[in-house]
């Protein structure tokens, strides 16, 4: 008897064990995703005609701590996230935003002779575009809502020239990763044209300039 139940266990192992292992085999393959720039609107011929007024250094850009991770987070409930493992960022979400609001903004600054670049690239002379995203949560099948604090600061840093807040959202009818990053970059984009239209402001008063002799001057063009 006992070595009669000894095989049917035996047996029950040897069924059972490909099917856990076909089991482990089909968990969906791991997608990618990467926010975009809005399209151009100005011309490069803009960018080289237009007088030099001034150079933008983009960042750093912060960003919620429970944003800043590989996978696709969004809002299911007013107070519930919802992390997708299988749905990431192609990388730093952070980065990205970045990114994207230097790409954003160069063309939309382009006539105004303001020249955007990362905040990376140390840029001598270069007012400072600072911002702090407080929530860019997405609802699948609903909205992406997205709140920025932002300022633009002198080079040196020791004076705030603008200080705003903004708040953008974006409907969502769909429930796709690629629909809910595609609505994302929209809100960026509708951010950045808020921030150019600050910096415009700024222009008009004159308290965007360039310093003379500013060494700024040396990357022009790049």
């Amino acid at each position: 008897m006992k070595r009669t139940m000894l095989v049917c266990a035996a047996l029950l192992v040897l069924v059972a064990a490909p099917l856990v292992l076909a089991g482990c085999g089909t968990s969906p393959p791991s997608k990618y995703y990467v926010l975009n720039a809005v399209k151009a609107q100005e011309t490069a011929a803009q960018v080289a005609t237009a007088p030099q007024s001034g150079f933008i250094a983009v960042g750093p850009v912060q960003i919620p701590d429970y944003l800043d991770r590989p996978q696709i987070v969004t809002r299911t409930a007013q107070n519930e996230l919802a992390i997708n493992e299988f749905e990431r960022w192609g990388g730093s979400l952070r980065e990205g935003v970045d990114r994207v609001l230097v790409e954003n903004l160069t063309p939309l600054l382009a006539s105004d002779g303001v020249a955007v670049v990362s905040w990376k690239r140390r840029v001598p002379g270069a007012h400072r575009l600072a911002v702090e995203v407080n929530r860019f949560d997405a609802v699948p099948g609903g909205s992406v809502l997205l709140k920025a604090t932002w300022a633009v600061s002198s080079p040196d840093g020791t004076k705030a020239l603008l200080v705003r807040g903004s708040t953008v959202s974006q409907p969502l009818n769909e429930k796709d990763y690629s629909a809910v990053v595609a609505a994302m970059s929209q809100t960026l984009g509708a951010l950045s044209q808020e921030i150019a239209a600050g910096i415009k402001s700024l222009i008009a008063a004159e308290k965007l300039k360039t310093p003379p002799g500013s060494p700024a001057g040396s990357v022009k063009g790049k």
